[in-house]
């Protein structure tokens, strides 16, 4: 649970840990074979019929930016990402210089890690100040494939209640959330998304 406090302690261990052979063949291995799914391109296609203002997710896989959401706020961070810990400036990671350990940020010169949010460590404040903008200023929010337990995200939805909007939820089975949603669907995303773009389209004309 202390993740974070230990990169910190040894930042250079850390990476001469992750790019050994095992390592990369777990997890981000996965991750990068990973495709979107029928429900990440009906999100991307609400976002280009102008219904989707902005996706807020937990996922760290880059699956949505895949599918073609541009408008994104990752709370968790991207797999397929770096960022500098110190002025928060965020890198491909395909390509960037690892040859030095631990890689140097080209704008400050700040220790780069993982763009993914590590146990104990912050959510970056401006990435978290946003999601919430955007709740209060939202009328309606759609709420997808998530346990609604984890805070601070499980707290968005909410302000978004608060302030007169809507909740909609998509999820195989009733969460913490449902008290609150004004319409429930019990269904698997990639399922019950695909439906809705089609009802979006023959709404809109």
């Amino acid at each position: 649970m202390d993740g974070y406090q230990r990169f910190m302690e040894d930042p250079k261990g850390y990476w001469e840990q992750r790019l050994t052979p095992e390592r990369s063949l777990g997890l981000g291995g996965a991750l990068v074979g990973a495709k979107p799914n029928s429900g990440h391109y009906a999100l991307a296609e609400m976002e280009a019929m102008g219904v989707l203002r902005v996706l807020i997710t937990q996922n760290i896989d880059n699956l949505h930016a895949l599918a073609g959401n541009r408008n994104l706020l990752e709370i968790h961070g991207n797999s397929q990402k770096l960022r500098c810990v110190d002025c928060g400036s965020k890198f491909p990671r395909e390509g960037f210089d690892l040859s030095e350990l631990p890689p140097r940020c080209p704008d400050c010169g700040g220790v780069i890690k993982s763009d993914t949010v590590m146990f104990g460590e912050p959510i970056p404040q401006d990435v978290l100040r946003r999601c919430f903008e955007e709740a209060r200023r939202s009328d309606c929010i759609l709420v997808v494939g998530t346990s609604a337990l984890v805070h601070p995200a499980a707290g968005i939805p909410v302000t978004v209640d608060r302030k007169g909007g809507k909740i909609i939820e998509v999820n195989i089975t009733p969460t913490e959330l449902s008290r609150f949603s004004d319409v429930q669907v019990i269904a698997r995303s990639g399922e019950a998304l695909p439906a809705l773009v089609e009802a979006l389209k023959r709404r809109l004309g």
